[in-house]
């Protein structure tokens, strides 16, 4: 079955990004608001599942994008003389191994991350508006993008440790454990819903 996966990802690396985004980070959302709200609220209309599914593909698309991009932009980078080399393989020593993640996981979530954060407030508002409902607007928006400092590039050094073939599929992963961990630190606690 491995061996599958790892066959799928190489030889439709866009595809299957889009895939695992659409599956795990929709099901973040949804045990997100599980967790947080005793209920899967808007997330029951059809139509609703349908766009959250299709935003978190193309979700997936741009991100196994910005995996690429950074790889290649630190490699540019190294070429250029504007950072160190830190050797190559994946027989690399633990510390360069390490150095070389933390630098394309910054690159990815300061460069790049920003522009991730935006387009997915702006998929969910457009979606919002189309359904008719309340949008969440720009609330919350600099606390989505401070993660991008203090919890991706951590997470993301981790990930660009590992192999090329694997990266994205991880970070689909790790959109699922944000889910969790989101409705968790968010949900209602009993007596302070005002009620």
């Amino acid at each position: 079955m491995w061996e599958t996966y790892l066959s799928a990802v190489t030889d439709h690396p866009f595809a299957m990004a889009a895939l695992q985004f659409a599956v795990l980070g929709t099901l973040g959302e949804f045990l997100s608001a599980r967790i947080r709200t005793g209920s899967f609220g808007g997330l029951r209309s059809p139509v609703r599942l349908a766009l959250k599914v299709l935003g978190w593909a193309l979700l997936g698309v741009y991100i196994k994008g910005m995996f690429l991009v950074a790889a290649a932009g630190l490699r540019d980078l190294v070429a250029h003389g504007a950072l160190p080399s830190f050797g190559s393989g994946e027989d690399l020593p633990l510390g360069p191994r390490l150095l070389q993640a933390l630098c394309a996981s910054a690159l990815m979530n300061v460069m790049l991350g920003p522009s991730m954060v935006l387009l997915h407030r702006l998929w969910d508002n457009g979606v919002d508006r189309l359904l008719q409902a309340p949008p969440t607007g720009w609330r919350g928006i600099d606390q989505a993008l401070g993660t991008l400092l203090w919890l991706w590039i951590p997470l993301h050094t981790f990930t660009f440790t590992q192999p090329r073939e694997v990266r994205v599929g991880i970070a689909a992963l790790l959109s699922l454990v944000l889910g969790v961990v989101m409705g968790w630190t968010g949900r209602r606690r009993p007596g302070t819903d005002g009620g």
